[in-house]
């Protein structure tokens, strides 16, 4: 078994050199693949068939779940019970997310290898620079690392609360309580059938097995989604350092006084073949992180708009179950775990958004205090730098159909409008 050491060594890395002249994307994020396959995604066997099964399985079992909640959403309204059809509802949209995901991942599946690819040239490139450009980058991979795990536990941690709070209470009962109690076997998520009783055996048995699956599914869904997300976005903000490290050196160690010679001499020629060889490796980062942008727009565009589109809805929902179990002086601390996963699940995007758009205006900014003023060669690169000053203003945000900036802006907006939602709806449950 691992000890608390070894697994605080792992969380930091402390054991993986980070000097390795083989390292690759691969080697230091070996859950990337696992992931990835997952979700339909195979390394070593791409055409491969076999990695359509495990995706329908659990997109068929998601389906036949969003089914049974429609009708418990029926229901719930059909008895006038809204606190049970808003759980429903509540629910609904949350597992919605999970076909939606997966068919965007393997429709783009070209474009996920393509993104992949680029992410893992960035390190082969990286691990031949000097250690001013590698010992960042790297830490900056380290804490993705990092961020992937913390994300990783508390999805578990919120998903797995629902199955083990139902199994302890499932277990206390047949402890401690009397078959003359009439008390009902809990279940994570509530459940109602029209002509049946679903807490009887053997219905009871099976709907928690489907129950338990959803949760699994929801993890290794919307967990894997969100880290995606974060990894990527992060890895092209610290792609964007090196640029700010390549400005800084872009004039060292060169010959001003060429600057007087004819165009045509060869040290002029010397000077000026160099300077356009830094500012080809600046421009190569720059239209990279672009070209990356475009691809995470294109595979994860459909997932964002939806979620961005019902979180105000979902929150809103969970806010009102939570303040309706306060009216009943309980505390329904499983929902206010949902109600921060789902706040940070949309925060996260949209902050990231908001760093990277930050971080590529300052690219402009970076060009613009480069020191051309303070040296004659600056006029041997002042096209290039009007052309990539230029191209600096222009946001690198994801684009898609339907989508708003994800940027914080948004998400201060989704909030305001889920507390307006659930203000008519404590209005309307008041009537």
């Amino acid at each position: 078994m691992w000890s608390l050491q070894s697994l605080k060594d792992y969380f930091t890395r402390r054991n993986f050199d980070f000097e390795d002249p083989s390292i690759d994307l691969y080697k230091f994020h070996p859950q990337l693949k696992f992931f990835f396959a997952i979700n339909g995604i195979f390394f070593n066997n791409a055409d491969s068939k076999l990695r359509f099964i495990w995706p329908f399985i659990y997109n068929s079992l998601t389906i036949m779940a969003l089914t049974f909640e429609i009708i418990f959403m029926k229901h719930g309204i059909t008895i006038k019970d809204y606190a049970f059809a808003t759980e429903c509802l509540c629910y609904f949209i949350i597992i919605s997310s999970i076909p939606i995901v997966n068919i965007s991942v393997l429709l783009n599946k070209a474009k996920v290898m393509k993104l992949l690819e680029c992410l893992d040239k960035d390190f082969i490139y990286v691990r031949s620079l000097e250690s001013r450009y590698k010992s960042p980058f790297l830490q900056g991979q380290l804490l993705i690392w990092q961020l992937c795990y913390a994300w990783f536990i508390f999805t578990i941690s919120v998903a797995s609360l629902f199955v083990v709070t139902c199994l302890l209470a499932l277990m206390y009962q047949s402890l401690f309580v009397t078959q003359d109690e009439h008390t009902v076997r809990p279940l994570p998520f509530p459940m109602w059938l029209p002509n049946d009783d679903p807490y009887r055996t053997p219905n009871y048995e099976i709907f928690l097995i489907l129950e338990i699956i959803v949760c699994f599914n929801f993890i290794q869904t919307f967990c894997v989604f969100v880290y995606i997300m974060f990894h990527t976005l992060l890895h092209y903000y610290y792609v964007m350092d090196m640029i700010f490290l390549d400005f800084e050196v872009i004039f060292k160690d060169v010959d001003e006084t060429v600057v007087k010679l004819s165009r045509h001499h060869p040290r002029r020629i010397t000077v000026q073949m160099e300077l356009n060889r830094r500012m080809k490796r600046i421009v190569n980062w720059h239209l990279s992180v672009f070209r990356s942008v475009e691809f995470i727009s294109s595979v994860y565009g459909p997932p964002l708009v939806f979620q961005v589109s019902v979180s105000s809805i979902a929150i809103c929902l969970m806010a009102y179950q939570i303040a309706d179990y306060l009216d009943q002086g309980k505390i329904h601390f499983l929902f206010i775990l949902l109600c921060l996963a789902a706040c940070i699940q949309l925060w996260i995007p949209c902050f990231l958004g908001t760093l990277l758009r930050n971080q590529a205006f300052a690219v402009g900014e970076a060009c613009w205090r480069c020191g051309w003023q303070e040296t004659p060669l600056g006029q041997l690169l002042r096209s290039d730098f009007i052309i990539l000053i230029l191209r600096a203003q222009q946001p690198v945000t994801i684009k898609f159909t339907g989508l708003p900036k994800l940027e914080l802006e948004t998400f201060s907006s989704i909030m305001s409008s889920s507390y307006s939602y659930y203000n008519l709806l404590r209005q309307y449950d008041s009537t």
